[in-house]
């Protein structure tokens, strides 16, 4: 259906990159490849947070939860994240084995939705990528459980200012790890103001991606 608000990006800025118009013949192979085009396209333009998503999972029974997180990396074949392994998310994540993805930018017109099946990284990935992390990062993992009452505040801050000024470095939780979802269908959406928008759906089959324009 056609657009029904106005133009979301600015009029004078320079049309997003890899428009969808060309046609699914032009696309690149991989959604992965055209995922990084679009977000590098978005840093280019300076972007506020391109990189925050909505990151929704379920629970075995069918009950849906949905969240704001970092997307850390567009992989080759995966995307990037981290989490309480320990929380709502990360139980869900593991229970199911499956997650979406969404993202939206307003200086583009533009969205994506992914859906895929978690992979978690092993102890010596998740060890090492914790170690890159500021101490103050670490710190904040290590005394705070996502999804736990506060019992506690100032007890919890003094925790965290302990850890961030002792000499010693903060060992990783055993519940902090890193995860990818490796997908297996990605559309692409682009506005089109006074037009009918596009839409660019990826389908992984038998290991390789088809790409077709589909109905907005």
């Amino acid at each position: 259906m056609p657009h029904p608000f106005p133009e979301s990006r600015d009029a004078a800025s320079p049309a997003p990159s890899d428009p969808l118009g060309a046609g699914s013949d032009a696309a690149p192979d991989s959604p992965l490849d055209l995922l990084r085009r679009w977000l590098d396209d978005l840093v280019r333009r300076n972007a506020l947070e391109p990189f925050y998503v909505t990151l929704a999972t379920s629970s075995t029974d069918g009950v849906p939860s949905s969240r704001t997180v970092q997307l850390l990396e567009v992989e080759s074949d995966a995307l990037l994240f981290t989490t309480n392994a320990g929380s709502r998310k990360g139980a869900e994540l593991a229970a199911t084995g499956r997650a979406a993805v969404s993202m939206y930018w307003r200086e583009t017109a533009r969205s994506v939705n992914v859906t895929g099946d978690v992979v978690w990284a092993d102890d010596a990935e998740s060890d090492a990528r914790f170690a890159r992390e500021t101490k103050a990062v670490q710190a904040s993992r290590a005394v705070s459980f996502q999804g736990h009452p506060l019992d506690d505040e100032a007890a919890q801050l003094a925790r965290y200012a302990e850890l961030v000024a002792a000499d010693q470095p903060v060992t990783r939780p055993d519940y902090w790890r890193w995860f990818r979802v490796a997908p297996d269908a990605i559309t692409f959406w682009e506005a089109v103001p006074g037009a009918l928008n596009r839409r660019l759906h990826y389908a992984k089959e038998e290991g390789r991606w088809t790409r077709r324009m589909i109905q907005a």
